[in-house]
């Protein structure tokens, strides 16, 4: 198993350290979910979602910084970055950060995506 996520290795600050980093509290979800850019669509299953993001197991690999617009079944469509990755046999567990939650609260910490970036995916649709 191998884990990679965009957090830095340095030690959390106390504060958030206490309350952890998420801003909601995550509720079972368990829906299909399609994560989509370009011609691209990669499927899976919703694990559990948040106001800030969700985690799903997906049929194949995507990269870490990857940008979606993710089809959440009823739910509707939100566009996400995947800030996480647990590789696993045909496919990975992931983490995505919703793009829309980013921009209404204040990170507490900066996320290095670099190379990558949303930005020209988004000027895209």
């Amino acid at each position: 198993m191998k884990r990679r996520s965009l957090t830095p290795t340095q030690c959390a600050p106390p504060s958030v350290a206490a309350f952890g980093r998420r801003a909601s509290a995550r509720r079972p979800f368990t829906e299909r979910v399609v994560f989509r850019r370009g011609e691209r669509e990669v499927h899976g299953f919703a694990l559990n979602i948040s106001l800030g993001g969700l985690r799903a197991i997906l049929d194949e690999s995507v990269g870490l910084g990857e940008c979606f617009e993710v089809g959440l079944g009823d739910e509707g469509s939100r566009s996400g970055r995947v800030v996480w990755i647990q590789e696993e046999l045909g496919g990975a567990i992931v983490g995505l950060a919703f793009l829309d939650a980013q921009a209404t609260r204040e990170p507490e910490r900066p996320l290095d995506v670099s190379p990558r970036s949303c930005e020209p995916w988004a000027r895209s649709k």
